[in-house]
């Protein structure tokens, strides 16, 4: 049986999945960026580091046949397919601060509130959520360091990333909300989560 669960754009999602289930990650209509979190089922101080899965991987991209791993060096998912191949291990989500002090808008939703939304009853302090894996992110980083232009997800409609868990997990998922520059094209949109077992 599929668990389904479909997060709207600018939105957070949740779902449990247990060891050796499937996660696919579809871009519903294309274009949108998702903010990957997950977190040990019974232990949310055992979470998804992008930090962490750079060094593990020796890589700064993520490829098929790599892992995501986690703050104790531990696999948590295993990249079984993936459509894009573009993706960022380097940026923190987009937050309320951020919004508030660079573009004057404190009500504007964000990757780190969703997630706080979704999280709520782990009792994590704000500032000390955990930073994303951002799926179907486009920010090339230039031979100087510095990032190019955000330009937009290269993911097209109905493109995925199937993960398959090593352990039992909460992922939150969100439908990145940034709307100010063209990281998710012309408008917000839907991903789904999608479980099964392998």
């Amino acid at each position: 049986m599929i668990k389904e669960v479909r997060i709207a754009g600018g939105y957070g999602g949740r779902v449990e999945i247990k060891a050796g289930q499937r996660l696919e990650i579809v871009n519903v209509e294309g274009g949108q960026v998702l903010d990957l979190y997950a977190f040990a089922q019974g232990d949310p101080s055992i979470f998804s580091s992008p930090s962490h899965t750079r060094v593990m991987n020796d890589s700064y991209m993520l490829k098929v046949g790599h892992h995501l791993w986690t703050v104790k060096r531990d696999p948590m998912f295993e990249i079984l397919y993936d459509d894009v191949g573009v993706h960022d291990l380097s940026l923190a989500s987009c937050d309320k601060h951020r919004m508030r002090k660079l573009y004057g808008l404190p009500e504007h939703r964000s990757c780190r509130s969703n997630l706080a939304e979704m999280v709520c009853d782990f009792n994590i302090r704000y500032e000390w959520l955990p930073h994303p894996i951002n799926l179907f992110q486009n920010t090339p980083i230039k031979l100087d360091g510095t990032y190019a232009e955000f330009q937009p997800s290269r993911a097209k409609a109905g493109d995925k990333m199937v993960l398959k868990a090593m352990i039992d997990v909460v992922a939150v998922g969100s439908a990145c909300p940034f709307d100010l520059r063209p990281l998710n094209g012309d408008r917000l949109t839907d991903i789904l989560f999608l479980v099964d077992d392998d």
